[in-house]
């Protein structure tokens, strides 16, 4: 474990420095593709793209007949610009056979390129039924080279303790997975949280508790939570209820949900009462389909994006693309895979993304940049209509997030009556507030602070905040029900 007291780096010079100060990140520096020149980045994803349509038209089952019935030549493609030839590809297309026509025929002769190293799963089918998403043994590799470059970006130390707080789940999911990889891909040690709810029909239960959580984390003098946002945030408010000692944590990875700059700032005050220093709260943006995780350079500073392994873009509905920092639809192409492979495949969230070289650190890849709000990304299935006015939740969220007092909400939109499909739509606002909190003074501050956002006044209810939300039931907050009749 770091020895000397930890202070996040302001800027270029520092994080310069703070990367020299460790031999072993000083040491990745030479093949670190962020660091590159623009023009030599760009040169690795052309090269990467050239090769990766080769494959898709000799291994991939799907792309190989979508080349034909778009009349498209893989070979045309030369650039990550020529990227605007190809049509999208669906969440809808990939559900369709659960991705399966998405793995890559690969040539067993080449036993990194066609040996099934993991299998995760993203969830959401139309059929209720988890995909399997591939890797194989070259996916896993470079997922091990990017997510040293990751643990760089977010001031991880090697020697560091982390807890895996993410939730030992009957579906293999990222979060678990991944915070293992990345642990180990950057010499850092762990610490199981080893969470999770009892499995149905399983005879046994021996998943551990979040109050075992935190005993380990001041026992193992744990340096690093990662999991997913609201689960972290509640085990810290029931460690500051105990007078625990969280003294060594330095870091928290707030990961799988929208964690806006309110939550974090109220995850580090929290922290420091417990007797921790410095803190550095990265809400990375990352999903199923990148196979990673977007850290960030400073709070808001940009999620940094996949360098030669994957191209971001920002298009309309019609694949068109939009100018540098324009909110859209997000769409994601593999440049060096081989398991799972997607050509613009669309994500289902509204990003903007640039490439200008980051002000803070220096890097050059793609960002992905908040956009509304302060957070990075809204889920184009969370866009909702009510009192005929289509309203980003975000935006919502957001405004209540960053309200002082707030412990928990969720936003409930329903009917006022509701044995009436045609009576009015009704924006409940259901809160729990902190102790000694001014009911009366917070009521008015969140009606106006909602009603700026999104023109809507919110009937607001006070409740216990374990009513909103019970680590002990579900290990992610849900911020937003909709309840309107579907039509």
């Amino acid at each position: 474990m770091p020895n000397k007291p930890f202070t996040i780096p302001k800027n270029k010079e520092e994080i310069r420095a703070w990367i020299k100060s460790h031999p072993a990140w000083e040491a990745t520096m030479a093949t670190d593709a962020l660091f590159f020149p623009a023009e030599k980045l760009r040169t690795m994803q052309n090269e990467n793209l050239v090769k990766q349509m080769d494959r898709l038209e000799k291994f991939s089952p799907h792309y190989r007949a979508k080349f034909k019935e778009w009349g498209l030549d893989p070979k045309s493609i030369r650039t990550v610009d020529d990227l605007v030839k190809v049509p999208l590809t669906s969440k809808e297309e990939f559900m369709k056979d659960r991705g399966m026509s998405f793995r890559l025929d690969m040539d067993p002769a080449n036993m990194l390129d066609y040996i099934m190293y993991e299998v995760l799963y993203t969830t959401g089918t139309t059929t209720g039924m988890p995909s399997p998403f591939f890797n194989t043994t070259y996916d896993m590799f470079m997922q091990c080279w990017m997510f040293q470059i990751g643990c760089k970006i977010c001031y991880m130390e090697p020697g560091d303790m982390v807890m895996n707080l993410f939730p030992y789940h009957f579906i293999p999911h990222m979060g678990y997975y991944k915070t293992v990889h990345f642990a180990a891909a950057a010499n850092l040690r762990m610490c199981w949280g080893f969470t999770g709810a009892p499995l149905p029909g399983f005879p046994y239960e021996f998943h551990r508790s979040l109050q075992q959580s935190i005993e380990d984390i001041e026992r193992y003098k744990v340096n690093v939570l990662s999991g997913i946002g609201s689960y972290v945030r509640r085990l810290i408010m029931v460690a500051e209820e105990q007078g625990r000692d969280f003294s060594s944590v330095k870091s928290v990875q707030a990961l799988g949900e929208a964690v806006p700059m309110g939550m974090r700032d109220d995850i580090v005050r929290r922290l420091q009462r417990l007797g921790a220093g410095e803190v550095f709260v990265s809400n990375a943006f990352g999903f199923t389909e990148a196979q990673s995780a977007f850290q960030e350079c400073r709070p808001l500073g940009g999620a940094h994006g996949g360098g030669p392994l994957c191209y971001f873009e920002v298009v309309d509905e019609q694949g068109n693309r939009k100018p540098d920092g324009e909110s859209g639809l997000l769409c994601i192409t593999h440049l060096d895979r081989r398991g799972t492979c997607l050509l613009r495949y669309l994500v289902g969230d509204i990003v903007a993304i640039t490439d200008e070289p980051c002000e803070h650190c220096g890097r050059n890849d793609q960002r992905i940049i908040a956009a509304v709000g302060s957070t990075y990304g809204t889920r184009t299935k969370e866009l909702m209509k009510v009192k005929g006015t289509l309203i980003n939740p975000e935006i919502m969220r957001d405004a209540v997030a960053n309200t002082a007092g707030v412990i928990e909400y969720q936003f409930v939109v329903t009917k006022e009556n509701a044995d009436d499909p045609y009576s009015m739509d009704l924006l409940q606002l259901r809160i729990g507030a902190d102790k000694g909190v001014d009911l009366a003074e917070l009521e008015r501050t969140l009606k106006e602070k909602v009603k700026r956002a999104v023109e809507l006044t919110p009937k607001i209810i006070f409740e216990e905040r374990s009513a909103i939300f019970n680590p002990g039931e579900t290990l992610k907050a849900t911020r937003v029900v909709d309840m309107l009749p579907k039509e």
